[in-house]
């Protein structure tokens, strides 16, 4: 039963990532047209914030991350594209997800 809840959990959130994953994950630009000055305003300063962010995680963490991401994979498929063991990637990711969660927080303790 465990299984089958954690199987159909991890279904829903791919699900959910993939809808708001765009299709050009190196594009700086929004999927969709931003009209609104202030929208626009703000999405180039959440832009700005997550760059600045991903400057504290290493070179490990980044790629394990941007490859599990942007490539829509498990641990064990990232560790497999990386060519590394899945713990070594798993360690990486929860480790710069945490390095991000605490400088996206104190930049916008510092801009709000």
């Amino acid at each position: 039963m465990n299984q089958a809840r954690s199987r159909a959990i991890d279904r829903l959130r791919f699900d959910q990532r993939k809808k708001r994953v765009s299709t050009y994950p190196h594009s700086l630009r929004p999927t969709t047209d931003i009209v609104d000055p202030q929208q626009a305003c703000l999405f180039e300063e959440q832009s700005r914030l997550l760059w600045d962010a991903l400057k504290v995680l290493s070179a490990g963490e980044r790629k394990a991350i941007e490859t599990a991401f942007f490539s829509e994979l498990t641990y064990e498929q990232t560790a497999c594209k990386l060519n590394q063991p899945p713990g070594t990637v798993k360690t990486r990711i929860r480790s710069g997800l945490g390095k991000l969660r605490d400088a996206l927080g104190r930049k916008v303790k510092a801009t709000g």
